[in-house]
């Protein structure tokens, strides 16, 4: 059949979900190539693989593209609204809304200089996404009034929709997994800077004495400091046990690639003890090659909790004065 997907054609055949849209528009989960979009597909729910495995050709694929990059639309114009209307129930009840102050001066007492949205602009925005959610919500229905394509209509046994449309459902909530995460870190941030400006002005409305607020100041950004290393030391950890290391490790690879190329060049004996030996030495050299990178981690995280513990004893010194 002219249209079977091969490994070669999945990589070849980007897909632009609709004629209005470039693939900047897109998220990364719905740029991947056929080949990992129907591995992800498969993933996304139990047994799915009973419907993907039919998804045989380019046209059917595109297919479920669309679906997907409509139900992307809807669900993230959706997380947008919870977001903004999250903003606006809580800047009521804590009449927090926005804040500033000088850069300046929020390093001089380790805070962000700024947080929150004005009244205005939450209300704008909130304007804006349930036009948004309008337009969204009955596109996915005008899609699914359209006749179906011959590629799934000609399916036999005929195509399970309504699994079809659960795969795509949990697809899409999967990919967006992260920037819901993201959303709800930007709810905790906004508390947290609030907390920030109304804890730093209250302390400076205690008027303090020059001393008092240099010790202050001091503790502050001893805290501060903890908490960033703390932060970036979790990160490492995670890669560890995760075994997914830093991108920049990849230089060491590449440089180490261009070292194995010129051994390669190099004039080989015609023993086959020789080959085997340097058989033997590549798999030796990439085995420490790994344990060196992890080792660096280990020592990136035994320095980062060591300076936990100075910051820490930094801020216990400046609490006393």
């Amino acid at each position: 059949m002219i249209n079977e997907i091969n490994e070669q054609t999945i990589e070849q055949k980007p897909y632009l979900p609709l004629k209005e849209k470039s693939r900047n528009d897109l998220p990364d989960y719905l740029k991947v190539s056929n080949r990992i979009f129907r591995q992800m597909l498969i993933s996304s729910l139990e047994d799915a693989d009973t419907i993907v495995k039919r998804l045989n050709t380019i046209e059917k694929l595109n297919f479920a593209r669309q679906y997907a990059h409509l139900f992307h639309r809807l669900f993230y114009v959706q997380l947008q609204q919870d977001q903004w209307k999250y903003y606006y129930d809580i800047d009521i009840k804590e009449n927090i809304w926005s804040g500033r102050v000088s850069t300046k001066w929020a390093l001089m007492n380790s805070m962000y200089h700024t947080y929150g949205r004005s009244k205005q602009l939450i209300e704008q925005r909130l304007h804006t996404i349930a036009r948004q959610l309008q337009e969204a919500s009955p596109k996915i229905q005008e899609f699914s009034n359209q006749p179906l394509p011959p590629c799934i209509l000609e399916m036999n046994p005929p195509l399970d929709f309504p699994f079809f449309v659960a795969i795509i459902t949990a697809f899409v909530r999967k990919g967006q997994y992260k920037i819901k995460q993201q959303f709800e870190s930007k709810k905790k941030m906004l508390i947290l800077d609030s907390t920030d400006h109304r804890l730093v002005q209250a302390i400076y409305n205690l008027k303090p004495t020059k001393q008092q607020i240099r010790a202050i100041r001091n503790r502050w950004k001893a805290i501060y400091n903890k908490i960033q290393i703390k932060e970036q030391i979790e990160i490492l950890k995670h890669r560890i046990h995760s075994n997914r290391l830093p991108p920049a490790f990849n230089l060491l690879d590449y440089s180490l690639d261009e070292i194995e190329k010129i051994l390669t060049r190099s004039p080989k004996s015609s023993v086959t003890n020789s080959t085997d030996q340097e058989t033997v030495l590549s798999a030796r050299r990439l085995k420490k090659i790994g344990r060196f990178k992890y080792d660096i981690l280990e020592l990136s995280i035994a320095a980062g909790e060591e300076k936990v513990r100075y910051w820490s004893k930094k801020a216990k010194i400046e609490t006393k004065k």
